[in-house]
């Protein structure tokens, strides 16, 4: 049987061991209690767990490119409702002149004169930009959509046209989410718009000509412009809805990503603190344990 050479060789190399492994545990608990993160790079979470990191990290960007692109359209959205309202309300009052007109309860000089109003008013309405971005007029955002200059008037008599319209004809989409992709804008060309102003024209038309058949037309062509004009903003309210309910979702979502991605890269600080301690004491029984070998002689091992 072979016989061990006597020494503190051994001792001093085991201990030693202990305390680097002890001082390399406490620097990397030391620097996650500092930053709050697990590690300072993808390498030291581990290979499924950096793929995990960094697939939420995607998520989390795509949901706020969604979130950051809906609340440009909302704020878009809310511009129509506002705009589409004013229209109803001067759409109304264009009616009501009419129909004093056609009562003669007014004063039938000053009826062209409130025409041009009118008109005026729904020319500003329909023209409103927003950030640069004229919200009437289709993917044509950089042009007034209707005609500030010219009364309008029809190539037929009572029936509706869009050649006061100077827009495109093509309207604008949102993509919400992964599945959901929303046609949100309204046109200036929209349907009831069109028979508001042709109302407007028929109006004129029949006080010029002293034509009660024509302001009969006039007054009912707003009349189903008006209602037209109702539809249309609830269709726009319909979207509000539904984009304020993605919103809602993409919220949610980001919330959960965001807490499963915590739990991947950030440190329980608790469990850390814990553990700092524990590896203090290692480190300081190791230090003390490496004096006391260091005092050691051959005569304590032969006693």
């Amino acid at each position: 049987m072979s016989v061990g050479r006597i020494s503190t060789y051994a001792l001093h190399q085991t201990t030693l061991k202990d305390a680097s492994k002890a001082q390399v545990n406490l620097a990397d608990l030391q620097q996650q209690l500092s930053s709050g993160a697990k590690s300072q790079d993808f390498a030291g979470l581990g290979g499924n767990k950096s793929e995990q990191f960094l697939l939420l990290e995607n998520k989390i960007a795509k949901t706020d490119l969604y979130l950051d692109n809906n609340t440009i359209v909302g704020t878009r959205i809310d511009s129509t409702d506002t705009i589409l309202g004013q229209v109803i309300d001067t759409a109304t009052n264009l009616k009501n002149l009419i129909s004093q007109r056609r009562n003669a309860a007014s004063n039938t000089a000053a009826f062209p004169d409130s025409l041009k109003g009118a008109w005026q008013a729904l020319v500003s309405q329909l023209n409103t930009s927003l950030e640069g971005r004229y919200i009437f007029g289709g993917t044509r955002t950089d042009t007034p959509p209707v005609n500030s200059k010219d009364f309008p008037t029809l190539q037929e008599d009572g029936v509706p046209d869009d050649n006061y319209y100077n827009g495109s004809k093509q309207d604008i989409a949102v993509r919400a989410d992964d599945n959901t992709e929303m046609t949100y804008n309204v046109r200036a060309d929209d349907s009831g718009i069109q028979q508001i102003f042709a109302g407007l024209a028929m109006a004129m038309k029949g006080h010029d000509e002293g034509s009660d058949v024509d302001l009969s037309k006039a007054y009912d062509l707003v009349e189903q412009g008006l209602n037209g004009v109702i539809a249309t903003q609830s269709v726009v309210n319909q979207n509000k809805v539904a984009l304020n309910d993605i919103n809602t979702r993409h919220q949610s979502f980001k919330l959960y990503f965001q807490g499963v991605k915590e739990e991947i890269g950030n440190a329980d600080l608790v469990s850390v603190s814990t553990e700092v301690a524990i590896n203090q004491g290692i480190l300081q029984a190791s230090f003390q344990a490496f004096a006391k070998i260091n005092s050691l002689k051959l005569s304590d091992f032969l006693r």
